[in-house]
């Protein structure tokens, strides 16, 4: 089923999942599944850095206040004309999460999944990140 979130930003959910959204987040879940993403939405820096240095430092700024250990280097490529950043790991509590930058000059989106264990889900999240399509 296909989404739009404030105009700009448009994905594909599977029909067994659900979005809630207030004011400052999108939550994306199956109400029978495993997990479920957390997506954040900000506007590019007026900077000297790169779009991929400044997506590659609000990762790490996420890993490092929320004492993420990741599971190997994060990833960042260009895909479908958008920049992705992605990388998973454990909590500090071992539930896995997987993280997710996808950015296209103006907007940045944020989004974590994380659930007790890493399952099969992760795939229906890798899905949905890559339908993201900004609109504009």
């Amino acid at each position: 089923m296909l989404h739009n979130h404030k105009g700009y930003l448009n994905y594909k959910l599977p029909s067994d999942w659900c979005a809630e959204e207030d004011a400052e987040n999108l939550l994306l879940y199956n109400p029978n599944g495993k997990g479920a993403i957390t997506i954040s939405f900000f506007n590019v820096l007026k900077t000297e850095e790169s779009l991929d240095e400044q997506i590659s430092i609000l990762a790490k700024r996420f890993i490092d206040q929320n004492n993420i250990n990741l599971q190997s280097p994060l990833i960042i490529l260009e895909r479908k004309g958008n920049i992705v950043l992605y990388g998973t790991g454990t909590t500090p509590d071992s539930w896995f999460i997987k993280l997710w930058v996808v950015a296209k000059h103006p907007k940045i989106v944020f989004a974590t999944y994380q659930s007790e264990r890493k399952s099969t889900e992760v795939r229906i999240c890798d899905s949905i990140i890559d339908s993201f399509k900004f609109e504009f």
